[in-house]
């Protein structure tokens, strides 16, 4: 399904222009009118639950930095899509082996910090020297990036509670309110 950005902020309860600075602040492409899939949708969800979880911005936007980085090394920007770095969310299974913010799937374990530095999803050339030789590597990479991501899931866990209660409550102001509402 495909959703203009209206359509994204009415599901994801926030105003369009909030969500247009999130597409520049993540360098994700733009559309106009209904261009955006549900991969958007997902990304989105995943950012503003981090936040409300609090999440600072500037650590959802280092990892998603490194991520990236991870994927270019990985040659996932040579796939052809435009969306390649959330295109992981509509893919499914392997929770162990993606990214947590583009949902991509680096091809092994990420609790083993092991992955296939050479692994090229593009038919084009090899550059002259290899990543590792110009200051890149993507095994160095990931375990920088699980640094960056445990105390991330750490304070997420910590506000599951809080999260929880919060979701509860807002269903019964939800309740609430269509009592009231006669019509």
């Amino acid at each position: 399904m495909m959703y203009s950005l209206t359509d994204i902020a009415e599901i994801m309860g926030r105003h369009q222009v909030q969500l247009g600075h999130l597409l520049k602040r993540y360098g994700l492409p733009t559309h106009s009118g209904i261009g955006y899939s549900e991969c958007y949708v997902d990304f989105f969800r995943q950012v503003i639950f981090l936040r409300l979880a609090q999440v600072p911005e500037s650590e959802i936007q280092e990892l998603w930095d490194v991520e990236r980085k991870i994927m270019v090394l990985l040659h996932a920007d040579s796939v052809g899509s435009p969306t390649w770095m959330i295109d992981g969310y509509a893919q499914s299974g392997h929770a162990d082996r993606r990214l947590f913010l583009s949902r991509f799937d680096i091809g092994a374990d990420l609790g083993s910090v092991s992955a296939q530095p050479g692994l090229d999803f593009s038919g084009s050339k090899g550059e002259l020297f290899a990543a590792g030789e110009m200051g890149e590597d993507a095994l160095r990479l990931i375990a920088e990036y699980r640094v960056q991501l445990n105390p991330i899931l750490k304070v997420v866990a910590q506000q599951e509670g809080v999260l929880r209660a919060a979701g509860d409550w807002a269903g019964s102001v939800g309740k609430f309110l269509s009592a009231e509402d006669p019509s």
